[in-house]
């Protein structure tokens, strides 16, 4: 009994990992510091359209968590280019306070599904045989 439990309880954690963000994913990213009164750090990130539709309004949601998993400091930003076809990349930049807790990055996308399949009432489609 213990050991079904334990399968179906990773069956639904693991499920629920593979959903997150289905249609983009991080390539890439790179952290650099930059020294200055305020240090911070430049986060520069590579994320792609991995879905076979396209898709627009690309927003991006950087989050800092320390060791437990604590939010220390979250920012959304809007990656250029922010509509993308399959297989296409965007590219973001966002400078984050350098904290001493910090231990894990985490990346969150927004996006719609691109609505060029709908057509318009006021404009018909045209039909081909």
């Amino acid at each position: 009994m213990w050991p079904t439990l334990m399968a179906l309880v990773l069956g639904i954690a693991l499920a629920g990992e593979a959903f997150a963000g289905d249609a983009v994913t991080l390539l890439q990213e790179r952290r650099t510091r930059v020294p200055g009164k305020k240090p911070a750090v430049q986060h520069l990130a590579l994320v792609k359209n991995t879905s076979s539709e396209s898709i627009r309004g690309l927003r991006v949601t950087v989050e800092l968590h320390d060791s437990f998993g604590k939010l220390l400091w979250t920012r959304t930003v809007t990656p250029g280019p922010s509509s993308l076809k399959p297989g296409d990349t965007a590219s973001l930049s966002v400078f984050t306070p350098d904290l001493a807790d910090y231990k894990k990055t985490v990346y969150r996308f927004d996006y719609r599904p691109d609505g060029k399949a709908a057509a318009s009432p006021s404009r018909p489609r045209r039909l081909t045989p």
